[in-house]
């Protein structure tokens, strides 16, 4: 008998695995890391928090600013040292996948779990079964181990991507966001670049996400780079709102999209899945897995105060985001932590309204966020 089976071989079932030794990993997908279904971008800092040396083979471009471009047409820029990257997935998963201690099993769905006792059965679309001690579900955002063990039913938000070719020029060490109330409601659109002339580009959000990709598309891309030519799909799902979920059952976890782990204001969660695979494997080591949820929902990453923050930020009209980048015009976002800034504030008449909405969420990113894709 196994220890533990983990359901899923993305980031957070082959961060537990490169943990856990008896286990076995099960997917239903021929390849790792495919099919792409992100924009691709990870934080320099939190990679290295999980031993993660960053490595030219999978990184793509290295990013240095994010520009969050307003409805007015201004950015509100944030500059750093590396802030991170954009990377190509399936070789940064192939390459967590060769640290792995555990056997990947792919091609191999998952269509009965079963609580024996102490023990838990999985039987796969062959006909096998497997038993083991501990059950990991690492199984994305349509997690059967969540619909089986847990019964939850998480927020879900669609996307809809292409990886594009561009005919000018990108800058490729910037990552550009546009929100737009009223374009883009309960969302916002993204260009991550993957090279000089190709990028990420998509959107989140609620309705028609394609005719507002082919708005975008029209009227913000194609002025700027030219003609494009969409190269692939890589649309998908994302899970959000599992800091008010059951994480940990009859020794079964919830890890990464499985569990709704995704940041909830920018949808980032290629890291919060690594991070959650890492603590539910140390759970399992230190004999200490009634622990996982608690250690879960107190880090940073995970925190409550990220749902707060995700209301706030999708209430302001676009009259406030537009002041707000009106007082940082040729600024970087730290300004506001300043005297002058904090003055600029209450100097506009929305911003001023908005003040300590505004205070509040700029406090609760700065103290939470660990991820930007």
């Amino acid at each position: 008998m196994l220890e533990t089976i983990i359901i899923g071989a993305g980031p957070a079932g082959l961060s537990a695995g490169r943990h856990l030794k008896n286990c076995l990993i099960l997917d239903q997908k021929k390849e790792i890391g495919k099919p792409v279904q992100c924009a691709e971008g990870i934080s320099k800092e939190s990679l290295e928090k999980e031993g993660i040396s960053p490595n030219p083979a999978w990184i793509s471009t290295v990013i240095n600013t994010v520009k969050v471009f307003v409805p007015s047409g201004k950015p509100i820029t944030i500059k750093g040292e590396k802030i991170g990257f954009v990377i190509d997935r399936i070789g940064f998963e192939k390459c967590l996948a060769k640290k792995v201690q555990a056997k990947i099993q792919l091609e191999t769905r998952v269509v009965n779990l079963e609580r024996r006792g102490d023990i838990w059965k999985v039987t796969t679309n062959e006909g096998k079964a497997f038993q083991s001690r501990y059950l990991i579900g690492a199984d994305g955002p349509l997690s059967i181990v969540r619909r089986r063990v847990f019964g939850e039913k998480p927020e879900i938000l669609s996307t809809f991507e292409y990886l594009v070719e561009l005919e000018r020029e990108i800058d490729d060490s910037v990552i550009q966001i546009y929100f737009d109330k009223e374009k883009f409601p309960d969302g916002y659109v993204w260009i991550f670049p993957k090279s000089k002339k190709t990028a990420n580009i998509g959107l989140g959000g609620k309705g028609n996400l394609i005719e507002r990709f082919q708005y975008f598309m029209e009227n913000q891309v194609k002025p700027n780079y030219g003609n494009y030519k969409l190269l692939k799909n890589i649309s998908g799902t994302i899970s959000w709102g599992g800091a008010k979920m059951t994480l940990f059952k009859d020794n079964a976890f919830l890890t990464g999209d499985a569990g709704s782990l995704v940041d909830p204001v920018l949808g980032g969660g290629m890291i919060n899945a690594m991070i959650s695979g890492r603590v539910a494997a140390e759970c399992i080591l230190s004999n200490t897995p009634h622990l996982y949820e608690r250690k879960i929902k107190s880090m940073p990453p995970f925190s409550t105060d990220l749902l707060v923050a995700q209301k706030i930020l999708y209430s302001f009209p676009n009259s406030v985001l537009n002041q707000l980048a009106e007082i940082l015009e040729n600024k970087d976002v730290f300004y506001l932590k300043t005297f002058p800034g904090v003055f600029g504030l209450l100097s506009k008449d929305q911003l001023r309204k908005n003040f300590f909405r505004l205070a509040k969420l700029f406090l609760i990113l700065e103290k939470n966020t660990a991820s930007f894709g």
